[in-house]
């Protein structure tokens, strides 16, 4: 129950961030985060907040299940922890996929969870790739220097709010029969999600993000 997205297969990682309180999944809901400032700022590419990317990734997933009438998931900093470190090694090691073929202890999902003191998983995961950039895959750019990309008509490409970058993560989700099952499930009761950011060396440095959502299924996460 394992599914992926993926898009330009070009990777180097940088993994500055910005600290979020985990209050923030206490005091926001479903619909109202959509509100919270901090989700509808430009990204600082300079100054990435992985932590606010998570927030809203996972905000997002339970507005989802809301309008499907399912039950809200709750957060869960060890999913998250999980979470982060497999988007961390995807990006930092050049790879993209559920099984890390670097480090044997990060191996599987489940060994992940382990790693991070979950001593029940029961995980299910979704893994994408996205561009931080107001970018479509296949679009036609007009490269100028690193970094810098305008449109046909010759302007710059926006930069995402956290939130529409959430936003464009799981409508890609959405749009695959695995991940959106996995979004879906009944089963599910937890998440955490994790992000990080890179550049795409042998695309101008297009900044992009990969990002990860770990979903505990069946029963509560049990931590040390």
């Amino acid at each position: 129950m394992r599914y992926f997205l993926r898009f330009l297969p070009i990777y180097l990682c940088v993994l500055p961030a910005i600290g979020l309180s985990q209050s923030i999944y206490d005091s926001l809901e479903v619909p109202g985060f959509r509100q919270y400032k901090p989700f509808n700022e430009k990204i600082d590419v300079g100054n990435f907040s992985h932590d606010r990317l998570n927030a809203a990734v996972f905000f997002c997933t339970n507005e989802i299940r809301k309008k499907h009438n399912l039950n809200q998931l709750k957060h869960n900093a060890g999913l998250e922890a999980a979470a982060n470190l497999h988007s961390r090694d995807m990006a930092k090691q050049g790879f993209f996929s559920h099984t890390n073929p670097k480090i044997k202890k990060h191996r599987e999902p489940k060994d992940r969870a382990l790693m991070v003191g979950i001593q029940n998983p029961h995980i299910a995961e979704n893994i994408i790739e996205g561009f931080i950039l107001g970018y479509t895959s296949g679009q036609a750019v007009i490269i100028a220097g690193k970094g810098v990309f305008y449109d046909k008509t010759n302007t710059p490409l926006p930069v995402r709010t956290y939130l529409e970058l959430a936003d464009n993560l799981l409508h890609q989700w959405m749009g695959s029969e695995g991940h959106k099952a996995n979004i879906l499930s009944a089963d599910a009761i937890e998440m955490g999600c994790g992000s990080a950011i890179y550049f795409m060396e042998e695309f101008n440095d297009m900044p992009a993000v990969k990002a990860t959502q770990n979903f505990q299924w069946f029963v509560p996460v049990i931590t040390e």
